[in-house]
C-alpha cells in the first residue's frame, strides 16, 4: 500500500469512530449554560409586576423529593384560589427560570400537570396570578444522576 492510501484509510477510520461515538451518545457533554446571578429573583419580580408574592396553602405543588433524571421531572399544580388567570412555573437554578406559563380561564378549575427540565437541585415555584394578587407555593427537588443521592 502506498503512503497516501494508508493516510486515507486512517482518516476514514478516525472519522468513522467519531461518527459512531456521537451516534451512540458517547460524545462529551456540551458546556452547561451559566446561571446568571439573581436571574431567579429577577424573573419572580417580573412575574409579580408591581405587587408582592404571598405564600399560599391553597396551592398544591406536587413534585418528587428526588428526581433521578433532571430532564423529565414530573410536577403538578392545583389550586383552590378563585379567579386564577395564569399559572407560572419557575425553577430556581435554571439559566431560564420560567419553565412554563399557562393562561387559564378563571371559570375553569386550575390544574396543570407537566414534566420540566432541571439543570440541578433547587426550588420549584408555582405562581398563581389572580385579580387580587400573586400567590406562590415552593418545593425543593434534589436532582441526582443515576438515582444515587
Amino acid at each position: 500500500m502506498s503512503p497516501t492510501r494508508r493516510t486515507f484509510l486512517r482518516l476514514i477510520a478516525v472519522a468513522s469512530a467519531l461518527v459512531a461515538r456521537r451516534s451512540w451518545g458517547l460524545a462529551p457533554p456540551a458546556a452547561a449554560l451559566p446561571v446568571e446571578a439573581g436571574a431567579f429573583a429577577k424573573a419572580l419580580a417580573e412575574e409579580a409586576g408591581s405587587g408582592t408574592v404571598a405564600d399560599s396553602d391553597a396551592i398544591q405543588l406536587e413534585t418528587p423529593l428526588i428526581a433521578e433524571n433532571g430532564a423529565i421531572v414530573p410536577i403538578s399544580v392545583e389550586t383552590a384560589l378563585a379567579g386564577v388567570r395564569e399559572l407560572v412555573i419557575l425553577v430556581e437554578r435554571n439559566p431560564t427560570p420560567v419553565a412554563a406559563r399557562f393562561a387559564l380561564d378563571p371559570s375553569l378549575d386550575s390544574y396543570v400537570s407537566l414534566r420540566i427540565k432541571m439543570n440541578e437541585s433547587g426550588d420549584v415555584v408555582a405562581l398563581a396570578k389572580t385579580a387580587s394578587g400573586c400567590f406562590a407555593a415552593r418545593k425543593r427537588v434534589q436532582v441526582v444522576v443515576g438515582g444515587c443521592g
